[in-house]
């Protein structure tokens, strides 16, 4: 039975609306705002979520379409409007609604409606079903076998598939080859000319000054892709695809360990302590798993403010692998890395309906302190490992984000040299 939620703050619709679903065999649950949307949505997980344009504000359907979307990307949203207009049509279409109707022709469009939800949930179990084998894939990149990888290649280059799922299949096949990558680079560094290498590498002092403190392997990726990218003329028309992986390869894998290196000791202490895990089961909801809605809420201001390149469930992800593995827990990349930064390298406070609770930096980070310093700093990671995803920013061209990814990753250093 399909399990649709409808929100909308008239209550006559609603019932309405229920009656319709109702004789149509669904399950229906319904919500007359944004927050209680968000709360049932974690509450019982439908398939299919409705909802009017118009309610509180003129607007608050958008918003729910972007908070729920944060928490769940695949879920389909119908977004029906009495009186929208056709910019808050393309809104929610960007957002990620999958159609807009009109409320005012409501009646005349019932059955394409129906026909709507019935698509849109189909989606939801196909690309449900896409993600859960990736995920199955991914949970040992290590020892994939040679279909795996071609299994990974098919998802990721297919057009017919929801950009979430192309992405993730990307990030699983990326981790997956990183040591063939990471040999080519190697194999190709060694032709290289000594001259090349030091060209690289004094251009790098320039405009890093921090350079020579960096760890051995940051300086060795970070001479690898300057290399490169020298080599085929940083910001010409010239820059080759093959190359442009390798170079965006380097500067996220030197990041990535200068990062790890300076916070090595914080993370391990982090993650040690009792504290961390009583403090990340005070920020999800005990019986649902998911992030406690009044934190959720939080994050999503957070996001309205500053918009940051990860979903609300990659925040609960990361969450739930740390109390899996505790002290065992490695931030599988820059994201993990970014939203344990964002969430305790600052002082904040979240009021639940449970407690307050305060989040006094327990990351201990030291030489970032200003929470808007820490926020960038966090977004900057996230944004570098994104760059490198062909199904995010799929405006940017290919060109263009290894010039992205280099002037990222040198910010990322830039910040990470005040780390002490």
């Amino acid at each position: 039975m399909t399990k649709v939620l409808i929100v909308d703050d008239n209550e006559m619709y609603r019932a309405a609306f229920r009656r319709n679903l109702l004789l149509r065999d669904y399950d229906v649950f319904e919500a007359e705002n944004g927050e209680q949307a968000l709360a049932v949505f974690q509450e019982q997980k439908p398939e299919v979520v409705v909802t009017d344009l118009n309610m509180r504000t003129p607007t608050e359907g958008l918003d729910v379409i972007r908070s729920i979307k944060q928490v769940e990307p695949l879920v389909p949203i119908v977004m029906i409007s009495a009186v929208g207009t056709f910019e808050e049509g393309a809104e929610a279409s960007r957002l990620g609604a999958h159609s807009v109707i009109s409320k005012s022709r409501i009646d005349e469009e019932i059955e394409s409606l129906y026909r709507t939800i019935e698509s849109a949930r189909e989606a939801w179990v196909r690309n449900r079903a896409f993600r859960e084998e990736i995920a199955s894939i991914a949970s040992a990149p290590d020892s994939l076998d040679a279909g795996a990888l071609v299994r990974l290649r098919e998802l990721a280059a297919d057009s017919r598939l929801h950009p979430s799922i192309r992405s993730e299949a990307y990030d699983a096949l990326a981790a997956a080859t990183e040591t063939d990558v990471r040999r080519s680079l190697e194999e190709q560094i060694k032709a290289a000319s000594l001259r090349e290498i030091e060209g690289a590498e004094a251009h790098l002092k320039e405009v890093l000054p921090s350079f020579g403190s960096f760890d051995p392997d940051t300086r060795k990726e970070l001479r690898t892709a300057e290399y490169f990218f020298q080599r085929q003329g940083g910001d010409s028309p010239a820059l080759q695809a093959d190359f442009s992986r390798n170079i965006g390869f380097s500067f996220c894998f030197a990041v990535e360990n200068e990062a790890k290196v300076r916070l090595r000791k914080r993370l391990h202490r982090l993650l040690s302590q009792r504290e961390t895990i009583h403090l990340i089961k005070d920020l999800l909801e005990p019986r649902t798993g998911q992030l406690d809605l009044f934190y959720h809420q939080y994050l999503v201001r957070m996001q309205q403010m500053c918009p940051f390149d990860f979903t609300i469930d990659n925040v609960r992800q990361v969450f739930q692998r740390i109390l899996e593995h505790e002290s065992r827990y490695k931030p599988d990349g820059l994201k993990a890395l970014g939203i344990i930064i964002l969430c305790f390298g600052r002082s904040y406070e979240i009021k639940t309906l449970r407690k307050k609770i305060k989040v006094a930096n327990p990351l201990n980070l030291r030489g970032i302190e200003a929470d808007e310093e820490v926020k960038r700093f966090a977004n900057l990671l996230v944004s570098l490992q994104h760059y490198r995803n062909p199904y995010i920013h799929p405006e940017i061209s290919e060109m263009e984000k290894i010039s992205k990814i280099r002037a990222t990753a040198l910010e990322c250093l830039g910040e990470i040299s005040r780390l002490h």
